[in-house]
């Protein structure tokens, strides 16, 4: 059997289906805008780091514009040195940010110097021997001024003066004045710039706490790492047991560089990106959670209770109640269309089943006004016989014209009883056999005898097309007992028994308890003997007789057809 789904399950998926694809959108829009705000984070760390390698770019060509200018001084250019040292000491004047500013020979030599302090030798120096090496200008690693003691990078100008001497001019820029040529306020408070010279050693950071501290040489992975990620881009990276978001970058010039990177860490950046995406999740969800309860509502509301009240009242019209009428909403949609038609088709209904109450009523009147005719026919036939009877002198056929009498009232109490009890299409046999028997026992029973008749069993109802053959079989079979078996006797018993053998089969049993059968007695050529034979193969039965001194039992089977739907014949 199909299993019933209601409509409140369906219109449920209906709207869960109709949500759906909106979660499944504001999913997607999350996911993307996540991914989005991650992307834009990975650009903006790029484009920071870029800013500051223009700012080291900066730097780098104000130092070269410096030095170029103090090549074309003629105190350089004639080796006139202590005019040089007042000529640089003043220069740091007026540029601070350098530590000291100084002039070497090819052997290494300082001969001239912003601090007044010359003589000692720079030989050992990587960036003047690169220098030596290219005799182009040269960006210097992280150092410690042997003249101040400050930590400074280096810039160096190969130059040839007049006599066409090599000698080298070097400007230390000091890493305490670092921070005022770098934009460190574009940096957020949990973003860190690290930058380092050619060698890895770390020449400014702004962290307060960093993995490496400026003037030593960066971890070996991150150093490698920020030799090759300006290839690679921003990416996700593990440094000092932290995952950061990551990006560097490098400028270079005559063979050397400055690695600049910027970093965040990665789980600020990360909740930065999942607060938008968690506020987008709430709305949507509380959007679509309000939609699916708004449409449940209004669906239950325009839909559902009305289709339930409508499936109510059509349920009711099935039962047999013609008054249910739908109730008519202000909602002028299809669903008050098909209730309009419902109330009329239940009005409809209702008053052709008043008219078909009336005209059945009216028939059952008329055919119970016919069936009272027909009784009162055969009951005046029957008083006719009688009185023949009265004036035939002849013994025979005073018998014959009783025996008729007896058929033809067996044939009027049937109709009698179904007058009597207002129904016109059943006869109940333990009513009609009661009846019978008293009349036919007052009919031919001798004045002083006592026959007594039982009626038992099931006490069935019969159509009267069956009634009718088996009222003359009872008849015949029961007037041939009072006659012919208490003969020399002054009592007897007769029994009439119906059983319910099946749905469409019913067994009748007419007993005596009197002398029994004589020979082959129904087995003569006579008119009663011929006469139940034909009636009880009228009614589809068989006829067995069973006989001995201790009475007689006839039993007839018949079929009768089905009444009701369960095929069962209607018992009382």
């Amino acid at each position: 059997m199909q299993r019933k789904v209601r409509i409140r399950t369906k219109i449920f998926f209906i709207v869960l289906v109709a949500v759906l694809p909106t979660v499944v959108f504001s999913v997607y829009s999350a996911v993307s805008f996540q991914k989005t705000v991650l992307e834009e984070q990975a650009t903006f760390l790029a484009n920071l780091c870029d800013g500051y390698v223009n700012e080291q770019r900066l730097i780098v060509r104000t130092a070269e514009h410096m030095l170029l200018a103090i090549s074309q001084t003629r105190s350089v250019q004639n080796g006139e040195y202590e005019f040089l040292n007042r000529y640089l000491r003043d220069l740091m004047v007026l540029y601070p940010d350098y530590a000291v500013l100084l002039c070497v020979n090819e052997a290494g030599v300082v001969v001239a110097s912003g601090i007044g302090r010359t003589g000692y030798s720079l030989d050992d120096r990587p960036y003047l021997a690169h220098a030596r090496h290219t005799r182009m200008f040269t960006m210097g690693q992280y150092i410690i001024s042997r003249s101040t003691g400050v930590p400074a990078i280096t810039f160096t100008l190969p130059i040839r003066d007049k006599s066409g001497e090599w000698v080298y001019l070097v400007a230390t820029y000091s890493l305490e004045k670092y921070t005022r040529e770098l934009s460190v306020g574009r940096l957020g408070s949990d973003t860190i710039l690290e930058i380092s010279d050619d060698d890895g050693t770390c020449i400014f950071t702004s962290a307060a706490d960093p993995v490496v501290r400026i003037g030593e040489g960066m971890p070996e992975e991150m150093s490698r790492w920020m030799e090759f990620s300006s290839l690679m881009g921003p990416r996700v990276l593990s440094i000092g047991g932290q995952e950061w978001l990551a990006t560097a970058s490098r400028y270079s010039r005559n063979g050397n560089s400055v690695r600049v990177s910027v970093r965040v860490p990665y789980k600020n950046v990360y909740q930065a990106a999942l607060v938008p995406v968690v506020r987008i999740f709430l709305l949507m969800g509380a959007a679509c959670l309000s939609a699916f309860l708004v449409s449940l509502w209004l669906a239950r509301r325009l839909f559902v209770v009305r289709i339930e009240h409508l499936t109510e009242y059509t349920e009711a019209l099935a039962r047999g109640d013609m008054s249910v009428r739908s109730g008519i909403n202000t909602a002028h949609d299809e669903i008050t269309v098909l209730m309009e038609a419902f109330n009329t088709m239940a009005a409809s209904l209702e008053e052709r089943s008043l008219s078909n109450q009336r005209t059945i009523k009216e028939r059952e009147a008329l055919l119970q006004e016919l069936q009272k005719r027909v009784s009162d026919n055969l009951q005046l036939l029957s008083s006719m016989i009688n009185l023949q009877i009265g004036h035939s002198p002849d013994e025979d056929v005073r018998l014959s014209l009783m025996t008729t009498h007896s058929r033809v009232m067996a044939l009027a109490l049937v109709y009698e009883t179904i007058y009597l009890y207002s129904d016109i299409q059943q006869v109940q046999m333990h009513r009609y056999c009661r009846g019978l028997a008293d009349y036919l026992v007052n009919l031919y029973a001798d004045v002083g005898t006592f026959i007594a008749c039982s009626i038992g069993g099931t006490d069935v109802a019969l159509p009267i097309d069956k009634a009718l053959p088996l009222a003359l079989v009872l008849n015949e079979l029961v007037s041939n007992s009072i006659l012919h078996a208490f003969a020399g006797r002054s009592s007897g018993k007769i029994g009439i028994s119906f059983e319910q053998e099946s749905p469409v089969q019913v067994l009748m049993v007419i007993q005596d308890d009197g002398s029994g059968i004589e020979g082959d007695v129904l087995r003569q050529d006579t008119l009663g003997y011929e006469m139940i034979e034909a009636l009880v193969e009228q009614v589809r039965g068989s006829l067995a007789v069973e006989s001995d001194s201790a009475g007689t039992r006839i039993s007839v089977r018949f079929s009768v057809a089905r009444t009701s739907d369960t095929g069962q014949l209607p018992a009382h």
